[in-house]
């Protein structure tokens, strides 16, 4: 399959990809605000994972703006197991997650529930 044309098919995400293939990333931990914040500092970046849609790989230009308007109000605490989406804006919501990768800065990633 064309790595352009790639869906995610479900969540924990198995694999990250870009539109030139697969990366060697893998998930090391769930993360809260405050690694999220630390990360973006150091140059990390975003990427959205949807059921049904491709990774949406937010631009690095516009990524503090992406963390202080879409995600920090809707993002679920690393040690919460169970949440309530109507809890959040507009009844989504995203665990975020650091996949790392020997050859690039951490990426963060963001499983969106709704």
């Amino acid at each position: 399959m064309d790595a352009a044309q790639r869906i995610v098919i479900g969540l924990p995400l198995a694999e990250l990809w870009t539109n030139q293939g697969a990366l060697r990333a893998q998930r090391a931990e769930r993360i809260g605000a405050t690694a999220i914040v630390e990360l973006l500092l150091d140059g990390s970046s975003f990427v959205v994972a949807d059921v049904g849609k491709p990774l949406r790989w937010i631009p690095s230009a516009d990524r503090f703006d992406f963390w202080r308007v879409e995600l920090k109000c809707r993002l679920v605490p690393p040690d919460v197991d169970r949440f309530d989406l109507d809890a959040y804006p507009g009844g989504y919501c995203y665990l975020a997650s650091v996949w790392r990768d020997e050859s690039s800065s951490p990426i963060i990633v963001l499983e969106t529930h709704h």
